[in-house]
């Protein structure tokens, strides 16, 4: 039989938006029985997840026109965030009118992806304009320090780290593949020269930081090796040249080795217990799909049957996902963050492209 997935995508859609949005707001909340921590409201990067499932949603041609206004709904709901007096202008990690809170490098490069995509579906130049600006914030945070690389966040120099570097080249090749600027790809490569000395000799994969006193963050995350993944991809489409397709192939290859590991319980191979950075290496698979689709694309089939079995059993009674896709933990957690169901919207939209 086979599977629907955009059905799915919609699906786990409504039942977000039941549970998370915050009526009469525009805004969602941080979870599903909240923690004493938790905020009025999200923080901005699960806010953002929003967008990207509604992104994903919009861009298919036929079902996706359903959810064109809740793209432009979920975008405008972002300038709660918008710290337009900020010189560059960018996005706080939390509400303005609440007190805002720290901007983050790649809180922002995530969101210039994000008005590049919405750009593609919407055609509204207002999002071209802004994933520029998010680009520019991005490069004010670069320094050579450490040899280059730009950092997490604003005011800590303390580490410049993959998630802040790999989003960042992907914009500047998306950017310039709209606007044909060369400063863009000439960006998007040295900021990857630089990244490349964090992929591990031993895993072929990304590790997540190098800090300031030298010393390395080994913790390795799917989405650090996504992102270089899909700027690789991309490099491919735009200059032809062999040596990044290559360089995407490997990539995936070993993404799929290091992170699909034997579940003892299931005897499936599955994915992490991170939801949204299992999308951002999504995105990079898709990439290398789209680029080199006579090529055995056993990465899709391998997300393809992770989404499967995470539908079967990580899916709880009231339509909500547990992060753990084998569905042995967290199942009946009356808890739920905002990010993780999100993503799932997010990923079965996205494989619905090529199932």
């Amino acid at each position: 039989m086979s599977v629907n997935f955009f059905t799915r995508a919609e699906q786990t859609w409504l039942a977000m938006n039941q549970r998370f949005r915050a009526a009469g707001t525009g805004l969602y909340y941080e979870r599903v029985q909240r923690l004493p921590t938790d905020r009025n409201f999200s923080e901005l990067w699960p806010y953002s997840g929003v967008v990207s499932a509604a992104n994903a949603l919009a861009a298919h041609s036929q079902p996706g026109e359903r959810y064109s206004a809740a793209l432009r709904q979920a975008l405008a709901g972002l300038e709660a965030y918008y710290d337009a007096a900020a010189r560059p202008a960018a996005y706080d990690s939390y509400l303005l009118d609440e007190g805002g809170a720290q901007k983050y490098y790649d809180d922002n490069e995530w969101l210039g992806i994000e008005f590049i995509r919405a750009y593609r579906t919407l055609q509204e130049p207002i999002y071209l304009d802004r994933a520029r600006a998010m680009f520019d914030f991005a490069l004010s945070g670069w320094s050579e320090a450490m040899g280059g690389g730009i950092y997490w966040r604003e005011n800590d120099p303390e580490t410049k780290n993959t998630c802040s570097n790999g989003p960042a080249a992907v914009l500047a090749l998306l950017l310039y593949e709209e606007t044909a600027e060369k400063s863009y790809l000439e960006a998007a490569q040295r900021i990857l020269a630089w990244n490349q000395a964090l992929r591990s000799a031993q895993t072929g994969v990304y590790l997540d930081a190098v800090k300031a006193d030298g010393s390395v963050d080994e913790r390795t995350f799917t989405y650090n090796t996504g992102t270089p993944l899909q700027a690789n991809a991309l490099l491919y489409r735009i200059t032809g040249a062999e040596e990044y397709l290559q360089e995407a192939r490997a990539l995936a290859a070993a993404a799929l080795r290091h992170f699909g590991r034997l579940d003892a319980h299931s005897g499936e191979r599955i994915l992490p217990n991170t939801p949204w950075f299992n999308a951002v290496l999504l995105r990079g698979c898709l990439e290398l799909y789209r680029v080199d689709p006579d090529h055995d694309p056993i990465y899709v089939r391998f997300f393809q049957a992770n989404l499967n079995y995470a539908w079967e059993h990580a899916r709880a009674a009231d339509g909500s996902f547990t992060p753990d896709w084998s569905g042995q933990t967290e199942l009946d957690s009356p808890v739920r963050w905002l990010l993780d169901q999100a993503a799932m919207v997010e990923l079965f939209a996205l494989v619905a492209e090529i199932a």
